[in-house]
């Protein structure tokens, strides 16, 4: 929050930043219990299971975490049972660097926003990052997959979250490409934000680090075969979270930004304490869904970290994103511990609409909700829709906090806010009503953490009106974390 921000904040409001460090405590116990039932009950038809993945521990050793991105994985699972209660477990993704640095009690890995403790020596050269595991779940083909942008993915057990172990997708991942670009990163990395198209395929991809910058795709089929990953060459350094998916087409935003490699290199600074964004245009970039064949075109400058869909209509190719006007460098993605006050660029849910014919591109706001963190009917993904639910806050708010559930409709331009303040909102995510053909038949499953309790609920909300139907209770507080999904039982 800015100096600004702080002006304007009436008197006896509450103090949100505080209420956002308190949701962000590292996670004490793991748990298996029954939810306590606090409101309502649990719809008919509402099975299966929720998985939620995000930092569940920001210290180590006594040393804080520089970044929020830098958590170790932590997965919440919520099954929903035949009888109506909902069956809670939460474990930390036990990958190679959490099992050494647990049995160190210290520091051993570098992060994106931490540096080992020990001054210049300890991190010269040291461009082994750790593999945080901490940003989404994805399930394909009977596999449950914890991920982070920049590695592999970790494969764990569906039901007791178990870690089974690094998985190469069958060595797909590994890098087939040079003898320096195997020196560099010898495992391909997988983002956290694979998308499904409609005959069950999973798409994905990596910013593979090398002698030049380069996209690598990747396609898993139904069965979970991943095929051999494609490359395409990129221009220059991207910072690329997310990316979409249509029925002809892969899509990727590239915004300008760079990375200072020698201060890391060196040691003098972890990777986000040297990134910047660079001055130019938004390079949209679109690929054939299953080829190479590459198409650029040129949107205002800006920077989106996630869409919640695309779709082609004709000559056209429909885009939305939560559009911010630059980069959040040195906001929000700060640590939540390390009490700086700073401005924030507000994300707000902007639709791109790409003419494949002229090339123009055309962008408007649907919004004046500050918002983030989308889900849309999965039915929908890739194609025209109506409605998507994200977590939001009240117009004309400038702090970047999130207290509320969003939804929009795309194609009447309205907006419906509830809001929870002050306790913080997490990612909604839309489970359809078994049989239901509404794109708002269903349910938005959302975990918000309760400040006046200090722990967490989960809300089984009307996707319709967004009201309460169920409201169960966690026995402890967790991060609201970045991305889940939901497994239809």
């Amino acid at each position: 929050m800015s100096s600004d921000a702080a002006a304007m904040t009436t008197p006896g409001a509450p103090d949100l930043r505080a209420i956002f460090d308190r949701s962000n405590a590292s996670v004490a116990a793991e748990v298996d219990v029954l939810l306590e039932i606090a409101e309502g009950a649990v719809p008919a038809g509402l099975r299966g299971t929720l998985f939620r993945n995000g930092p569940g521990r920001l210290e180590h050793g006594g040393v804080k975490y520089g970044h929020l991105f830098d958590g170790d994985g932590h997965i919440n699972r919520f099954g929903f049972t035949d009888d109506g209660q909902i069956r809670y477990r939460n474990r930390f993704v036990r990958t190679r660097e959490f099992a050494e640095e647990e049995a160190a009690g210290k520091i051993l890995y570098r992060n994106f926003g931490t540096n080992i403790p020990g001054g210049l020596l300890k991190n010269l050269l040291r461009m082994r990052f750790k593999n945080a595991a901490n940003t989404s779940v994805v399930a394909h083909a009977g596999a449950l997959y914890a991920l982070w942008e920049g590695g592999l993915p970790h494969r764990l057990d569906p039901e007791s979250l178990a870690t089974l172990g690094r998985d190469d997708l069958g060595g797909a991942l590994q890098n087939p490409l040079g003898r320096i670009d195997r020196m560099i990163s010898p495992e391909l990395p997988f983002s956290a934000h694979p998308r499904r198209d409609q005959e069950g395929s999973l798409y994905n991809f990596g910013a593979a680090a090398g002698t030049k910058s380069r996209l690598c795709l990747v396609k898993i089929d139904p069965s979970g075969r991943c095929e051999r990953p494609d490359f395409v060459d990129l221009d220059g350094m991207f910072f690329i979270h997310d990316f979409l998916l249509t029925e002809n087409y892969r899509i990727f935003f590239l915004a300008p930004a760079a990375f200072d490699a020698p201060r890391t290199l060196l040691g003098l600074a972890p990777p986000i304490a040297t990134f910047k964004g660079l001055p130019g245009p938004i390079e949209v970039l679109v690929i054939g869904k299953d080829n190479t064949r590459a198409r650029r075109f040129k949107a205002e400058p800006g920077f989106i970290f996630h869409f919640p869909n695309a779709y082609e209509d004709g000559d056209r190719i429909i885009i939305d994103g939560f559009r911010m006007d630059r980069p959040p460098v040195g906001d929000l993605l700060d640590s939540a511990q390390d009490g700086r006050q700073t401005t924030f660029p507000q994300p707000f849910l902007t639709r791109y609409v790409l003419d494949t014919r002229s090339g123009a591109v055309e962008e408007r706001r649907l919004t004046e909700h500050a918002g983030e963190l989308a889900t849309v009917d999965p039915r929908r993904a890739g194609l025209p829709y109506r409605y998507t639910w994200a977590v939001g806050s009240p117009v004309g708010r400038v702090e970047p906090y999130h207290t509320g559930v969003l939804k929009v409709d795309v194609e009447a331009g309205t907006s419906l806010l509830r809001d929870f303040g002050p306790n913080m909102t997490g990612e909604p995510v839309f489970v359809p009503r078994p049989g239901g053909s509404d794109e708002d038949d269903g349910w938005v499953l959302s975990m918000i953490y309760v400040d006046s309790l200090r722990t967490n609920e989960l809300l089984v909300l009307d996707a319709r009106t967004l009201a309460t139907l169920c409201r169960a209770r966690l026995p402890h507080s967790t991060p609201l974390g970045f991305h889940g999904t939901f497994v239809a039982a």
